[in-house]
């Protein structure tokens, strides 16, 4: 046998051996589980600066023996400052104090989404982690949705605490923001802290209603003249009305994120008009519960309510009902169309947006 062979055959015989070596080695350093999963509620957003605790559950100990958690929320912190424990593991220089694992943080006073980690851990056992991404956000102008310009000299009311800014086009007072109420709708993705962002989202049923005192719900008729006088050449009740996309639309940013996409066929967004229009979507509320269940974070008057067309669809209800009365008429932007459309849908299930008018 050449020195070539002979170097192979010690080769092969040295790499199966430290195959075996290392499936010994693993088989000796491989760990058990903490039994369970972690659980912890928590928002999917929250107001910059609030402050929230999580409190982890389901984890527990194969041996009925002591574990332990860390938490982390990145891109802020590496590690909790503290480690928290629980039946009666604790190597800390505080004295064994027993703990549920809860974490309190308060969260920054800038926008964006943020990772809260947990992790729980034990003596001689493979630790098990869960995660949720949470989203700050902050109301009024330049807070979440920016890029819209108001000014300090520009008319507004308040409703429920809210600032809505309106404008004056043609003998009409406009709306300027969605309506926000907080006996009325929904807010968007049921969070109790985005309905000042976004402005809720009402049943037809409901939107005839929800204005404040002096003002109404427009008609499509109403809407008709609103694009006359921004210069629309054919603006007819009923019809979709083109050209006037743009005019309408808001260049507003959501934490930053551009929420109407650039397309040809709208060309650049002028806002000319000062309504400011943002594509917030509609809902599927679904049904609505009379005594709606407490939540720490979600509003649960519709359990069930799912949302759709956020950055492509800004839709607002109209006075109008269809010929047969069964359902109602809505107006709605779509991001790549410069058309102020029209559409029908149901009373009580389909989510709009309002925006509410004075004359």
């Amino acid at each position: 046998m050449d020195l070539r062979k002979i170097k192979l055959v010690i080769l092969a015989a040295a790499f199966c051996a430290a195959v075996l070596s290392c499936k010994k080695d693993d088989k000796d350093t491989i760990l058990p589980s903490l039994d369970g999963d972690i659980a912890f509620k928590y928002p999917e957003f929250v107001k910059t600066l609030e402050t929230i605790t999580f409190k982890p559950e389901g984890v527990s100990h194969p041996e009925g023996k002591g574990y332990g958690y860390y938490w982390k929320v990145t891109p802020v912190m590496e590690k909790s400052d503290t480690t928290r424990y629980e039946n009666g593991l604790d190597t800390s220089e505080d004295g064994g104090k027993e703990s549920d694992g809860s974490f309190t943080y308060t969260f920054p006073d800038s926008l964006g989404t943020y990772t809260v980690s947990c992790y729980a851990f034990a003596s001689d056992y493979t630790g098990i982690s869960n995660f949720a991404y949470i989203t700050t956000v902050k109301s009024g102008p330049e807070g979440s949705i920016a890029g819209i310009e108001y000014l300090s000299t520009d008319p507004y009311i308040t409703v429920d605490g809210t600032k809505i800014y309106y404008v004056n086009i043609g003998g009409t007072d406009w709306m300027r923001n969605n309506l926000y109420t907080a006996d009325k709708g929904c807010p968007f993705r049921r969070s109790k802290v985005t309905g000042d962002i976004f402005g809720n989202y009402y049943s037809y049923e409901e939107a005839l209603n929800a204005c404040p005192q002096g003002w109404t719900l427009p008609s499509d008729e109403d809407w008709a003249n609103l694009c006359r006088e921004i210069g629309a050449a054919d603006a007819a009740a009923g019809a979709d009305i083109p050209g006037v996309g743009a005019a309408l639309m808001g260049d507003a940013t959501f934490n930053t994120t551009r929420m109407w996409e650039y397309w040809p066929e709208v060309g650049e967004i002028t806002n000319s008009s000062k309504m400011g229009i943002i594509p917030a979507g509609y809902a599927n509320l679904s049904v609505k519960d009379s005594n709606p269940a407490e939540h720490p974070y979600l509003d649960l008057t519709y359990p069930e309510a799912s949302f759709s067309g956020l950055y492509e669809y800004a839709t607002f209800w109209t006075s109008d009902l269809s010929s047969d009365g069964k359902l109602a008429r809505y107006r709605y932007i779509y991001a790549k169309d410069p058309s102020l459309k029209v559409g029908y849908a149901d009373k009580k299930a389909f989510g709009a947006s309002v925006r509410c008018i004075r004359k």
